[in-house]
């Protein structure tokens, strides 16, 4: 039975933590699950390591010597009973009851999270001291760990492992152990290190935030695809024939001067200034994964016509691993976008499906969706779903 995961109001006011926390510095919130259940056991998590497609490493130190295995990992006996770390990515994409932990932070908008990372460390076990450039929240289950955090700074980075980032030099301000149903909160950018005092398993929410190159990127990609934003650069004829005094050689052929510069700075923003195709590229990058899931397209596409026909041989409807949802309104018009495939939701059964699609953290009955199907627009969103891979049909054998 999958556990419901509720934030203790008397611990934790979530209006209070935005105002006085969030994005500004770390806190410790004590109990803020009560009677805290794991939603994964160890051993769970390490078979989980062992599946394809699963991102998972385990770092260890040993006399000082900091070492980092990428997963899979079959053999844990290897690196004996402590001072090593097991973490796996983005687990509840891959263990549905880890899904359920998330919903307990949606005083945030689903799109501002990332994942959740399972960790499970022996007495010894860390990463050592680094830095995120993420917000996260993480939530001590079985175990207890001790946790110190700094104050934003310049520090000297070194890197042990080729691939294991860390910094030297910081100051905790914030020195605590956590107990099962604890959640630390350390906003991006606030040098932080976990040691494990006993055999502990913990939960790190990490929040998605993108940066300036990848908005500008995903901007590019969304006009390439639709051949929107071809506008080109045009020469100002004042540039050709006058020179700047403030430039030298400015009026030399090989010298790109400043008033080109900026002409090519107005060039841009004024697709910046297209609010419609900005607002496009933006829901269509959040609607996406960054881990793209794994599509499984049907043999022949499925038609309208056929639908209805078509869903009477079968029993459930799964959800591939790791797919995104979200809704927007652009010019008046409300819109289901998943993985940047955009479906019109203008009619009530196909916002009620959506939701009813959003929610499901693994697979749903047909019996579940067919009141719904009497929507064209509902139809659409699940025919166009089946078609691209990312839910599929089959039968029940449980």
């Amino acid at each position: 039975m999958t556990a419901d995961y509720v934030l203790n109001h008397y611990a934790f006011d979530p209006v209070a933590f935005l105002r006085d926390y969030w994005q500004q510095k770390p806190c410790v919130i004590r109990q803020g699950f009560i009677d805290f259940q794991d939603p994964i056991e160890a051993e769970e998590l390490a078979g989980l390591a062992l599946e394809p497609g699963v991102d998972s490493r385990v770092v260890s130190c040993k006399n000082q010597q900091w070492d980092l295995i990428h997963g899979p990992v079959d053999d844990f006996d290897q690196f004996g009973e402590t001072d090593w770390s097991l973490l796996v990515q983005a687990v509840n994409e891959h263990y549905p009851p880890a899904q359920e932990l998330l919903r307990a932070f949606r005083f945030l908008p689903d799109w501002r999270v990332d994942d959740l990372m399972v960790s499970y460390s022996t007495p010894g076990g860390g990463v050592g001291p680094h830095l995120d450039q993420y917000d996260v929240f993480i939530i001590q289950g079985q175990g207890k760990r001790r946790w110190q955090v700094g104050e934003p700074g310049r520090y000297t980075e070194h890197c042990p492992h080729e691939d294991l980032k860390q910094i030297e030099g910081f100051v905790a301000t914030i020195d605590v152990e956590l107990e099962p149903g604890d959640i630390l909160y350390i906003p991006a950018g606030f040098p932080h290190a976990g040691e494990t005092l006993e055999a502990a398993l913990n939960y790190s929410v990490g929040l998605r935030a993108p940066s300036q190159a990848e908005l500008l990127s995903a901007l590019a990609d969304d006009a390439l695809d639709q051949n929107k934003l071809q506008q080109r650069f045009r020469d100002r004829t004042s540039d050709l024939l006058t020179s700047s005094e403030n430039e030298l050689n400015d009026c030399e052929p090989w010298h790109i001067s400043r008033h080109v510069v900026n002409n090519f700075r107005e060039l841009l923003q004024s697709a910046l200034a297209d609010e419609e195709q900005l607002h496009r590229s933006i829901v269509s990058l959040l609607s996406r994964n960054p881990r793209p899931p794994l599509p499984e397209w049907p043999q022949q596409p499925y038609t309208e016509s056929a639908l209805l026909y078509t869903l009477q041989r079968f029993d459930i409807l799964i959800k591939a691993v790791g797919v995104r949802m979200v809704t927007t309104a652009l010019n008046e018009q409300r819109f289901a976008v998943v993985q940047g495939h955009w479906y019109p939701l203008d009619e009530d059964d196909a916002e009620a499906l959506f939701v009813l699609l959003l929610e499901s953290t693994d697979y749903l009955t047909l019996e579940q969706i067919h009141p719904y199907l009497n929507s064209s627009q509902a139809r659409h969103l699940l025919l166009g779903l089946l078609n691209e891979g990312l839910f599929m049909l089959d039968q029940d054998e449980s």
